[in-house]
């Protein structure tokens, strides 16, 4: 796959909860860093941080405004996010995600807050 597929292939995968396909496309030494959510190391890390974040919600999606590969391996994803609570308060959000992509593997992600 190209950087695009693998990094849009995760984004899919991540709008399904699919952890276990999420899993296979990180490694020991990928790093994901997020206002909202912290700085993680490693496949594990990151996992259990992304369950616990999606665990959080009755449902969430991530809807992409576009995509691009800004510069080679680096994909940039302009969404907006909207998930709603157990009890039924909607939470709305918008960002940009950078995914760093290498020998199909997701070696970075980075969230950055829009700023109006």
């Amino acid at each position: 796959m190209t950087p695009l597929q693998t990094a849009q292939h995760y984004f899919d995968l991540s709008n399904k909860s699919d952890f276990d396909n999420i899993a296979k496309l990180l490694t020991n030494t990928t790093t994901y860093s997020s206002q909202t959510t912290g700085i993680y190391l490693g496949r594990d890390g990151i996992l259990a941080m992304q369950r616990a974040f999606h665990g959080k919600f009755a449902s969430l999606h991530w809807k992409v405004n576009s995509v691009e590969e800004v510069k080679p391996g680096i994909v940039l994803f302009d969404y907006d996010f909207t998930g709603t609570m157990p009890n039924g308060e909607k939470i709305e959000s918008s960002g940009l995600e950078y995914v760093i992509v290498y020998d199909d593997k997701v070696q970075h992600v980075e969230i950055r807050n829009k700023t109006a």
